[in-house]
C-alpha cells in the first residue's frame, strides 16, 4: 500500500527489535525505502561509529515511548521531535510492545492525531494529521 500510495520520503514510525540484532525490524522502510526513525540497530551504531552510542539509543527509547506510553502528549513530542507522518501497527509492534500503550494509538485517532489511512487483517497504517 505505501509504494503505491505514499509521494515523497515523509518519515514513517515502525517498531524497533532493539538489542535482538538478527530479527525483522525497519520491515516498512527496508520495503519502501522511506526513512525510519531508527534502521537495524546494530548498522546503525557502526555506520555512525564516530558519533556516541546515544545518538541511536536515544532514537531507540523514543520509540519505545512513543508505542509503550499510555499519555498522549508523550507520544505527540515523539511524532513532533522526528517529523513523523506516518505511524505503523502491525504484528511487530504487537509483539514487541504492551498492550495498554498501543491501545493509545486508537485513542489518538479518535482524538484527531491520527487518521487510518489503510487497514488489514494484521496492519493498520496511520497517517499523523496536520
Amino acid at each position: 500500500w505505501m509504494r503505491s500510495h505514499v509521494v515523497g520520503s515523509p518519515v514513517i514510525l515502525e517498531g524497533n527489535t532493539g538489542p535482538f540484532l538478527y530479527r525483522w525490524g525497519s520491515r516498512f522502510s527496508v520495503y519502501t525505502g522511506l526513512p525510519t526513525v531508527l534502521g537495524w540497530e546494530w548498522h546503525e551504531r557502526q555506520q555512525r561509529g564516530a558519533l556516541p552510542d546515544r545518538l541511536v539509543f536515544d532514537r531507540e527509547r523514543d520509540i519505545t515511548e512513543f508505542y509503550e506510553t499510555v499519555e498522549l502528549d508523550r507520544a505527540l513530542v515523539v511524532l513532533r521531535r522526528y517529523n513523523i507522518k506516518f505511524v505503523i501497527l502491525g504484528e511487530l509492534e504487537r509483539a514487541y510492545y504492551g498492550a495498554p500503550g498501543l491501545d493509545k494509538i486508537g485513542r489518538m485517532a479518535e482524538a484527531g492525531y491520527l487518521r487510518l489511512v489503510h487497514a488489514n487483517e494484521r496492519t493498520r497504517i496511520y497517517a499523523v494529521v496536520e
